[in-house]
């Protein structure tokens, strides 16, 4: 696990689940394309949860599985403000399809995924998904494979890397989570 905690890079009040002064970051002021065949509006996502996991994913690595488990943790956990991210990235291996329809068969019909999935980006290039990059940033660590998972805490910009060994629903996981869903 990197645990590594960085520099507030996001200043924001909490507000009983929003956060009222919240200065989105230039870089999220954005909205990007999903697989589900919309667009999601980076900052006011992450502006109105408690939590954030962002996982770059690819549909066609060893740890590709762990969409059951990221499922499976949205589920427990969204109704109490986790939101979920995935990020498709073919920066490891080349593991992700150019298709957005092939992509989008793995997550939603292999692994009943019903949490937002961004289009194929990248992190390791000129132009980084906002995501990707954001919590790369505060968390001081850089995905070296695919699926790796970020915390990233809304409140105040902090974020915690876990690497791409660490399960979903690992207790190290559950309990970077569980002081952001309280309010802590």
């Amino acid at each position: 696990m990197f645990a590594r905690r960085a520099f507030a890079l996001i200043t924001l009040v909490f507000c009983g689940g929003a956060y009222a002064d919240w200065q989105c970051p230039d870089d999220l002021n954005t909205s990007m394309p999903t697989l589900e065949a919309g667009e999601l509006n980076l900052c006011d996502t992450v502006k109105n949860a408690k939590a954030v996991l962002v996982v770059n994913t690819a549909s066609m690595c060893g740890f590709t599985p762990q969409f059951e488990g990221l499922e499976a943790l949205y589920q427990k956990y969204k109704d109490r403000g986790l939101v979920i991210m995935g990020v498709p990235t073919a920066d490891f291996g080349g593991q992700e399809y150019d298709s957005a329809a092939k992509t989008s068969e793995v997550c939603h019909a292999n692994y009943g995924v019903t949490f937002p999935m961004f289009r194929k980006s990248c992190i390791r290039c000129d132009n980084p998904h906002p995501l990707l990059a954001l919590v790369s940033d505060a968390s001081g660590s850089k995905p070296k494979w695919n699926f790796y998972k970020y915390v990233l805490n809304p409140k105040d910009g902090s974020a915690t890397a876990f690497s791409s060994l660490t399960k979903p629903g690992s207790d190290s996981i559950d309990e970077a989570l569980r002081p952001l869903l309280a309010g802590e």
